[in-house]
């Protein structure tokens, strides 16, 4: 696992670096590689590159010389779609602005050690959630994609249509072994036929769901039955992302 920071105070990081390793170790986890960067400019320097490493947690400071952290998270998440964003600042003006590229948490200096641990939590438990590799069977074979990727299942017939990112998938298993395969906080059913990641909805009626992801959007059903318990489980990701 790789963590950076990135501060132009010297001592944000620094503190950061302590609570997290003070972290770790009650967990009885393996201790991160940390990285501190001063400016936005040397973050994406460092970690955007073609060789740049994997990356699954930042800390980015707002204000910064040059680029700010808002800029700056919104290309590194281009770059570590996975990575979990923590924008980390005094001032509670650029939510709107973080919320735009799903900043996982919006941290308020100085930093609360007990609030900060907790976020962990919740970032290292979305970390497993989105990279969980999953086995799509199709009539000509399997393809293995990870959670994260996956927008949405779309009953049809006696198969299922699995909708990723970048292309649909006929899946020969049926909707019961999707259900049971993406018990994920971020998955919910909205229809007998349909079950949505919470990640890509950008809108709902009573009866429709309007999902978007790079390149494309689509729709499921929403039940009738069902629109109350949708609305609930949304607000609640929602909320978690916050």
């Amino acid at each position: 696992m790789r963590i950076v920071f990135c501060d132009d105070d010297p001592a944000v990081p620094a503190l950061l670096g302590d609570c997290l390793r003070e972290f770790f170790t009650a967990g009885g986890l393996a201790q991160p590689e940390y990285k501190a960067y001063s400016s936005a400019n040397d973050l994406l320097a460092g970690e955007c590159g073609p060789a740049s490493q994997p990356l699954d947690v930042a800390f980015l400071d707002v204000e910064m010389p040059g680029l700010s952290g808002i800029q700056a998270g919104a290309r590194l998440q281009e770059r570590h779609p996975f990575c979990k964003i923590f924008i980390v600042t005094a001032h509670d003006g650029y939510l709107d602005d973080a919320m735009r590229f799903h900043v996982f948490r919006y941290l308020s200096k100085p930093v609360d050690k007990a609030r900060l641990f907790r976020n962990m939590k919740d970032a290292l438990w979305q970390l497993a959630a989105d990279t969980r590799p999953v086995v799509i069977e199709t009539g000509k074979g399997a393809v293995t994609r990870s959670a994260h990727e996956i927008v949405m299942a779309e009953a049809q017939g006696r198969r299922v249509l699995v909708r990723t990112t970048d292309q649909a998938y006929p899946s020969t298993q049926g909707m019961k072994h999707w259900e049971k395969l993406l018990e994920i906080g971020c998955f919910t059913r909205t229809h007998r036929s349909y079950i949505v990641n919470m990640r890509y909805v950008r809108a709902y009626t009573s009866t429709l769901v309007t999902l978007e992801f790079p390149g494309g959007s689509c729709t499921a059903y929403l039940a009738r039955r069902r629109t109350q318990e949708f609305r609930d489980a949304y607000l609640l990701y929602v909320e978690a992302m916050r």
